[in-house]
């Protein structure tokens, strides 16, 4: 059971009570989480040590930029930010806990509200949490969106002093022009520029779709699936603002 104080049951908790004014479905995934944060599912339940793990985790992050740089990020994140990391991360199967609930996250929401900062640290956690030798990567309509987490990974790294120096004679964490790397896990996160045809071959632990309702079709988002059939607890963040059209692949989603 979460702690009712934790700042993700208060937001949830704030939501349903309408003291937070919030959309339809906003509502209704926190009436669905409140389920689980009071042990009231049978079939999920909060891994609470993993919880406790990623609040230890939060309070090494450091903000770089905006109006709370020097803080960490523990102090920083708003009630839905905490929500998204709890919600997904910790909410497991009661009778496999190693195995994640959710495979998918959609999320949208409107620009400037931090969306590209949650996924790096939620990338960031995941570096620690996910097995060895994992990858992740993200795509974008274009290069350069592709590649806005990774300078949000590589600004909390920069401001992080727990995060640099060395462990086992290696720098914990490497950032190369094109990826970066945690040494301590053997694990990297690699941008990809937008393809029609080669994003096939991957096997992303985790992965992010960025603006998708930007992009022209479906095919990034089918191809990083389907190189997800062979991991237990895989990931997708499908995030965007709104477009001014229907027929785009987040109005699929």
């Amino acid at each position: 059971m979460l702690s009712k104080k934790h700042p993700a049951y208060i937001y949830a908790k704030d939501v349903v009570d309408g003291k937070i004014n919030a959309p339809r479905y906003v509502k209704l995934q926190c009436q669905d989480f409140l389920l689980v944060a009071n042990d009231k599912l049978a079939k999920y339940k909060i891994d609470t040590q993993l919880v406790e793990k990623i609040d230890r985790l939060l309070d090494l992050f450091i903000m770089a930029k905006g109006l709370s740089a020097g803080k960490t990020v523990k102090q920083s994140l708003a009630g839905f930010q905490w929500l998204l990391i709890i919600a997904v991360l910790c909410t497991v199967h009661r009778d496999k806990p190693e195995k994640r609930r959710y495979e998918s996250c959609i999320f949208e929401i409107c620009r400037k509200n931090g969306k590209t900062f949650i996924v790096a640290v939620l990338f960031l956690l995941l570096f620690f949490l996910e097995p060895n030798l994992s990858k992740f990567y993200s795509v974008a309509p274009d290069g350069s969106l592709s590649r806005e987490v990774k300078t949000a990974l590589d600004d909390i790294l920069s401001m992080s002093p727990a995060l640099n120096g060395t462990y086992k004679g290696k720098l914990k964490f490497k950032k190369l022009r094109d990826l970066v790397r945690c040494q301590i896990t053997d694990s990297e996160f690699i941008p990809l520029n937008y393809s029609t045809s080669r994003l096939d071959g991957k096997l992303p632990n985790v992965f992010l779709v960025d603006e998708a309702g930007a992009l022209p079709n479906s095919y990034p988002i089918e191809a990083m699936r389907s190189g997800q059939l062979t991991i237990l607890n895989k990931l997708g963040f499908v995030i965007s603002t709104k477009y001014p059209t229907m027929n785009n692949p987040f109005e699929d989603e």
